[in-house]
């Protein structure tokens, strides 16, 4: 009977902890609307930016959100080298962040007159950039929380 109990509270643990990873892969996985930052290189083609900005800005987001499906995969799949890869992401998510918006405030320091004062674009460094770095935030702290994989005891 203690048996049965020890096997079941395990295989709940082992649950929870793949319940916990899976939500965390969703969270990995709607980053892939990064990949709208080839609007940048749109940009770029349309006059709107300057190259010195937007082949780092949209080359960056293109290749995280690109990123951000086999990493969701990997993590969803429960690989035990997944936790680093997604750190890894994440940190490389955040620095493409911090880096396009320092060019960005360098190369446009009049936030008015430049491109990003205007309707579509004002939306990038005020709603698109914060949700990014929040939501690479939770991830970090979801991973940093979360507990080893732990396989159920199988007794054939």
């Amino acid at each position: 009977m203690l048996l049965i109990l020890g096997i079941t509270m395990k295989a709940s643990e082992y649950s929870k902890q793949v319940k916990y990873n899976k939500i965390t892969a969703l969270l990995v996985a709607v980053q892939t609307y990064r990949i709208v930052g080839v609007v940048f290189l749109w940009g770029l083609t349309q006059g709107y930016f300057v190259p010195a900005f937007a082949i780092p800005a949209g080359v960056g987001d293109v290749l995280v959100g690109w990123a951000a499906i086999p990493i969701a995969v990997y993590l969803w799949r429960g690989y035990s080298w997944s936790k680093s890869a997604v750190v890894i992401w994440s940190v490389l998510g955040i620095t493409d962040l911090v880096y396009a918006v320092t060019l960005g405030s360098i190369i446009y320091p009049d936030f008015t007159n430049g491109p990003f004062g205007t309707f579509p674009w004002i939306l990038v460094p005020t709603v698109a950039v914060p949700l990014s770095i929040a939501l690479h935030g939770i991830v970090l702290y979801r991973v940093r929380k979360s507990k080893p994989m732990i396989e159920p005891t199988r007794y054939v």
